[in-house]
């Protein structure tokens, strides 16, 4: 009779890291899956990443329920209050409180009441060259460790114009790795110096918005870009770039940055 059932976690470096209480957050976990292969079906022993709910409070009211993969959810929280516009930096976090008995839950209590409005990407003259956004990515997968774990997560990572990995965030959902990326470098203090985003997921509309929050010009993905997504990035000012493969891509919108 086909089964699948989960076991407890097996301890293992990569699919555990700390949690914003101070515990460990389980990204993945064994389980045993039954698989057809040359005309037979076997059991056998995988990784699935985990999936959870972290519901978000803001001074008192919901704010948002994510469905995310445990871990980085201080840099998680930042990212999404900064992409919802209601954060510009740390200090305006006036305190926040994490709780995981039962239900995870965040409550932040913000020092201003209205919503912030961003600048969109500067149109200063940044340009980078064809062969370096292809070393980005060999970086970007290096860095895919939960995936490489259970080909079920997304992944985001910010660079500098000279190619140094700023910052990184992997998740069940392609949002929430962009959110936790941004919201690190937001708490680092290097969102400034972020040139290029690159996700491994299509590039949707909220995707470039989330990019043009930040006032990150150079927007990359490995999947191909929707219609909404070029539009909006075509009358501000984002240069989009999807399909990235590792000898070829294509340039959805403001192709003038990239330059030989």
């Amino acid at each position: 009779m086909p089964m699948q059932h989960l076991r407890a976690l097996t301890p293992q470096a990569e699919v555990e890291l700390p949690d914003s209480s101070g515990g460990i957050s389980q990204l993945a976990c064994p389980v045993t899956l039954q698989r057809y292969a040359d005309g037979k079906m076997v059991f056998k022993e995988d990784s699935i990443a985990v999936e959870s709910d972290i519901r978000v409070l803001v001074s008192g009211y919901p704010e948002a329920v994510l469905c995310r993969t445990p871990g980085d959810d201080m840099n998680l929280v930042a990212g999404h209050l900064f992409s919802r516009s209601m954060i510009s930096r740390p200090e305006d976090m006036a305190n926040i409180a994490f709780s995981y008995h039962g239900l995870a839950k965040v409550e932040v209590k913000l020092q201003a009441a209205n919503c912030i409005r961003r600048i969109f990407p500067s149109p200063k003259p940044i340009h980078v060259a064809p062969e370096k956004l292809i070393e980005f990515k060999s970086v970007f997968e290096r860095r895919q460790n939960l995936y490489k774990n259970t080909r079920s997560t997304h992944a985001a990572a910010l660079f500098s114009l000279s190619g140094e990995l700023l910052s990184f965030g992997e998740d069940v959902g392609r949002h929430n790795a962009f959110d936790k990326a941004i919201g690190r470098a937001l708490l680092e203090g290097t969102l400034d110096d972020v040139a290029i985003a690159m996700l491994s997921s299509r590039l949707a509309l909220e995707l470039a918005v989330k990019a043009s929050t930040a006032n990150i010009p150079i927007l990359c993905g490995f999947s191909a870009a929707t219609s909404s997504g070029i539009n909006f990035a075509e009358r501000n000012n984002l240069t989009l770039i999807g399909r990235l493969r590792s000898d070829s891509f294509n340039v959805y919108a403001n192709g003038w940055r990239i330059r030989a």
